[in-house]
């Protein structure tokens, strides 16, 4: 492997693990495109491109450079990565013109959260500026992100596995410190909105394309090459495979993954 490969896991190129991602949608989006355009009263083709492009963005963030650092670690120094959703997050939201969106917001959510189980965003969504300075993830003194050398070009190879790529992609360098702020702002005034029916409107949203998510992430994970530590540098148990394996089961055996 090139000592300059861009890497989403150990031994994974980041362009890979999109690319299964987005395959993983494409076997999904017949049986589930009905049930989230009805959640969020939106045709399927709108449902599609958003999915997709949820997708795309979920790990925008492992472009960063200290990201790239940590994953390049040994097993046994990896511990603790910087976080990468955030920016995910943010560049959904920055490039989408109607930031007010249900969908939108829904999706830079469930980017936020994909990592946990638990329903939350957790810190993602009420400090992602500040971990983003105490985690050296922005240029001392600037606004700017600390990009890895052909973040760009990656995220250009990736977005052509898109259905609906036919759009401007905007630049990688467009999330920026200040767009974190405005993200988790926006995100925080959606989530928690005054109108209690709203409000857990929203909640059953994030929670839908939260779940679309992960089972795709789990199903490209999943064929990775053996590893014994995760990307967090966590020891991979056996009963954690298998629980997760359980999972994308339940998807096969309903008729929802071929």
């Amino acid at each position: 492997m090139p000592d300059n490969m861009i890497l989403s896991a150990p031994g994974e190129p980041y362009e890979h693990h999109i690319r299964l991602c987005i395959d993983t949608w494409n076997l999904l989006r017949d049986r589930l495109s009905p049930s989230l355009s009805r959640l969020f009263d939106v045709g399927s083709s709108t449902i599609g491109r958003s999915i997709e492009f949820a997708i795309f963005c979920h790990d925008i963030g492992k472009l960063s450079q200290p990201w790239q650092n940590y994953i390049n670690k040994t097993d046994s120094e990896r511990k603790f990565g910087p976080p990468h959703a955030t920016l995910g997050a943010a560049f959904l939201l920055t490039s989408e013109d109607d930031t007010a969106d249900d969908l939108n917001n829904a999706s830079a959510i469930a980017i936020l959260m994909h990592h946990t189980d638990s329903g939350l965003a957790q810190g993602n969504l009420e400090r992602p500026a500040e971990d983003a300075i105490n985690r050296g993830i922005v240029e001392y003194g600037t606004d700017n992100i600390r990009w890895v050398q052909g973040a760009e070009e990656a995220l250009a190879q990736t977005y052509k596995y898109l259905v609906h790529s036919d759009g401007m992609l905007m630049p990688i360098t467009g999330v920026t410190l200040t767009s974190l702020e405005k993200m988790a702002q926006q995100l925080r005034l959606w989530s928690r909105c005054p109108n209690e029916l709203e409000r857990h409107q929203h909640r059953l949203q994030a929670l839908a394309i939260h779940q679309v998510l992960k089972v795709c992430d789990w199903r490209a994970a999943s064929q990775r090459p053996s590893l014994e530590t995760d990307e967090e540098g966590e020891t991979v148990e056996k009963e954690k495979r298998d629980w997760q394996q359980s999972i994308l089961r339940t998807y096969l055996d309903g008729g929802l993954l071929p």
